[in-house]
């Protein structure tokens, strides 16, 4: 992998952090029954809404998950061309042999064919 795909690949990665944390840091939008009573007064406020730490956090999830979307784009498209270019000029790993350095074991029996050897020395 070339130095590009990395760095976008790092990039990548801390996005998705930051697009996880921005998210859990947002607040739901259940607000059981104190949301529905004080309802009105949230329409009252509704200029100051902008400026609210949920509506700074929408925005920030909106403009991190584009980033996002953009880096896995931008990442598919350099390691399809890197795969490609690999194949062209035949450093494709995959196209290399498979090699089994796996020991074998002999299976045939040890045959003793000197009559005069005297047998080895159990350990007991």
């Amino acid at each position: 992998m070339n130095a590009l795909i990395i760095a976008t690949l790092v990039v990548q990665i801390i996005l998705s952090l930051i697009l996880v944390v921005v998210v859990l840091f947002q607040s739901g939008n259940q607000q059981g029954l104190s949301g529905s009573i004080a309802g009105g007064a949230e329409t009252f406020f509704g200029k100051n809404k902008g400026r609210t730490l949920d509506a700074k956090l929408k925005k920030w999830t909106s403009v991190v998950a584009i980033l996002f979307l953009i880096s896995s784009i931008a990442l598919s498209f350099m390691v399809s061309k890197e795969q490609s270019k690999n194949k062209v000029t035949g450093n494709d790993v995959t196209t290399a042999p498979i090699v089994d350095t796996t020991p074998v074991e002999n299976d045939a029996p040890v045959v003793n064919d000197t009559p005069d050897a005297p047998d080895a020395p159990t350990a007991e």
